[in-house]
C-alpha cells in the first residue's frame, strides 16, 4: 500500500465527522442548489480538498525530517511555527540554541519516518509515525506526535512529542 494511501486510511480521515459539517446545500423544488455559509469556525477552515491537506502535511514533515537529515539547521529550524512550545518548559532561544548545537556536531544524522497517519481539522494537523534516528553511533527508534498548523499557506510544527 502506498504512504499516501496509507496515512488516508490509517487516519480514518474520510469520514464526514472528521472534516466538520462542511457547507450545507438548500434545496427546494424546482430551484437552483444554492450552497449556505459554513456555521462553525472549523467547516469555514476545513480545505476544499482534504486529500490536498494530507499531501501537504506529508510533504511538509517529510520536509522537516530531511531538513534535519541534512543538517541544514535553518530549514529544520523554520519548519516551527513562531508559537511552537519547546518541550520541558524551554525558552524558544535556548531550544533553537541547543538543536543547532546538536544538529551541527554531528557528523552524520538521518531521520527515516514510518507509519505515517495524519488527521487532519481545517487549518491544524496531527502526524504520528515511527521514527528512525541514527547519528555517528546512535540509533533510535521512537514514536513522534507533531502538531502542526497552517500558518500563512505553510503547515508549521506549533508541538511535538515522542514516546509511547
Amino acid at each position: 500500500m502506498n504512504r499516501f494511501l496509507s496515512c488516508v486510511l490509517g487516519s480514518a480521515l474520510l469520514a464526514p465527522a472528521a472534516f466538520g459539517a462542511g457547507p450545507t446545500t438548500a434545496v427546494a423544488p424546482g430551484a437552483p442548489v444554492a450552497p449556505l455559509a459554513p456555521t462553525t469556525p472549523a467547516a469555514a477552515a476545513a480545505p476544499a480538498d482534504p486529500a490536498a491537506g494530507i499531501r501537504e502535511v506529508e510533504s511538509a514533515v517529510r520536509a522537516w525530517a530531511a531538513a534535519w537529515s541534512a543538517r541544514d539547521v535553518a530549514r529544520y529550524l523554520a519548519a516551527y511555527a513562531p508559537d511552537f512550545t519547546p518541550p520541558r518548559g524551554q525558552d524558544r532561544k535556548a531550544w533553537e540554541a541547543d538543536r543547532r548545537a546538536r544538529i551541527e556536531e554531528k557528523a552524520a544524522i538521518s531521520v527515516e519516518i514510518d507509519s505515517l497517519v495524519i488527521s487532519l481539522k481545517g487549518q491544524a494537523a496531527t502526524a504520528s509515525f515511527q521514527q528512525t534516528y541514527s547519528a555517528d553511533k546512535l540509533r533510535e527508534k521512537s514514536r513522534k506526535t507533531l502538531e502542526l498548523q497552517r500558518v500563512g499557506g505553510r503547515w508549521l510544527i506549533r508541538k511535538e512529542g515522542a514516546g509511547g
